[in-house]
Order: structure tokens, then sequence, then C-alpha cells
């Protein structure tokens, strides 16, 4: 067997609000960083995250695309309905705990957090959000280990605060700023899947990247997280994997090349 995952905690949902902020141009080329040292042939990953993480079995997925590409792993995952990454840092927390056991059970490549979003928008990031990463951060490399963070994505239809709509891109922007802070901050791994679902909204809007809800994702949303995830980790596209996820063919070789173009071109 070439890839193992151990899936910890199962549930459901994020909250949000809002504030203003300016646009963002998603097409823009990024150079994200790559994991630095590269990843070693078999590299022990553990995502850490609520709702966003465990939806459509996202790590499962993310194995299978590890396991068609002819790589390996050891992939974990500890994610709780509604966690945030005060809830994460906090050794008093039940699950809090767990993380502190984890970290010093395994010695890790990459532990990748997943932030609420309520947390990570722009009125709340610097109080919420931004402290408790520094500390999961300082624990992850206290152990040899590399963070990451992995940009989530804005809700489908973005946010009503009150009498005030916040448009999808412009929550989106409020996130990718955030995370973009706290990660060049930190000099950690960004894994920008938010990014991604707006690049493919506007260049495949055929594909439906979220769930009924419009908060969660749908298959291909979940699809183009793991493939991201597999490029930044990797450093190798996705392109021509015979791990579909149930998709379509057309459907996966066009998520496919928006994690690749993104990641790597």
């Amino acid at each position: 067997m070439t890839a193992m995952l151990l899936t910890i905690a199962l549930s459901s949902g994020c909250q949000t609000g809002a504030k203003k902020t300016e646009a963002m141009d998603f097409q823009a080329q990024v150079e994200w960083k790559a994991p630095d040292p590269a990843v070693s042939k078999r590299p022990k990953i553990l995502f850490v995250g609520n709702s966003y993480t465990f939806y459509n079995n996202f790590t499962t997925m993310f194995v299978n695309i590890i396991d068609a590409q002819d790589r390996k792993s050891d992939v974990y995952e500890l994610s709780q309905t509604y966690y945030t990454l005060k809830r994460f840092a906090d050794p008093e927390d039940r699950t809090g705990m767990k993380l502190d056991k984890a970290l010093q059970a395994i010695k890790w490549d990459i532990v990748i957090f997943q932030e609420d979003t309520s947390m990570a928008l722009a009125s709340a990031a610097e109080k919420e959000m931004y402290p408790y990463a520094r500390i999961l951060d300082e624990k992850v490399k206290a152990v040899g280990g590399q963070t990451a963070f992995l940009m989530t994505w804005a809700p489908k239809n973005g946010i009503q605060n009150g009498l005030k709509k916040y448009g999808r891109e412009e929550v989106q922007a409020q996130l990718a700023d955030s995370y973009m802070t706290i990660a060049d901050e930190l000099d950690s791994l960004l894994i920008p899947v938010g990014v991604g679902f707006m690049r493919c909204a506007a260049e495949y809007p055929e594909i439906e990247l979220w769930d009924t809800d419009g908060v969660h994702p749908s298959t291909a949303g979940t699809y183009l997280a793991a493939c991201t995830t597999y490029a930044l980790v990797y450093q190798e596209s996705p392109e021509n994997c015979t791990y579909l996820g149930k998709l379509d063919q057309d459907v996966a070789t066009k998520l496919q090349k928006v994690a690749a173009d993104m990641i790597l071109n």
C-alpha cells in the first residue's frame, strides 16, 4: 500500500462575517513558496481543520491522487466541526490536546492548517487568526516540521452582513490577504485553493465548484483542492493523473490544469 490515511474526526460547518477590502487580481501570477527542504520519498503529512478539510473525503482524494501519480505518503487528518486555529492551539481543548500529542508522536514533514472562514476575514484575522497561527507554527517547527496554511474559498454567493452584501470576489480577496499575510510573516507554505476557485470559476464557469449549500465544495471543488495541494507539496503537475474522483475526464483535466498553471507555471 503506497499511502496511509487516518481520519480522526468528522462533522460539518463554517461561519462568516465581512469587512470591505480592495479588489484582487486572481489571475495574476504569484510565486508560491515550495517546501524547503523538498518532501521526502514518503512524506508524513497532517491536515488540521474543520468541515472544509473533511468534506467529500478531501484527504482521501488527495491520497488517491498521490497513489495514481506513483508517489508515496503517510497522510493523517485531525478535523472537527466549526473548529478554529484558536481551539487547535489551546492545549486545554480536547482536540487541541490531540494535536499536541500527534505533533509529539510523529515526525511530520508538513502540517497543513485550515482556518474557519469567519476568523480569516479582514475584520477578525488580526485578533482571531494570526496569534494562534503563530502558536501552531512554533509547535510544528519545534518538532522539525514545515507549516502550511490551506487558503479556503469564499461562499459561492458572497456574504450578507446586516444590510450590506459582500460579493464572492471581495470575500475571497479578504481571505487571500489574511492567509498570504500570515504565511509571509511565518515564512510558511501556502496552498492557495481559494485563488484556484476564483480562477476556475472565471475560466470554466460550467464547472460547479460549490455544493448545494453554496459554502462547502462540490466533488469538483474538492478535487481542485486536492490537485492544488498535490502540486504545491510535491512540486509536480497533477495533469494526466488517472484518478478522476468520479468526475468526467474533461472536468478533471480542466481542474488539473488550473492547479498546475497556478502553482508551477
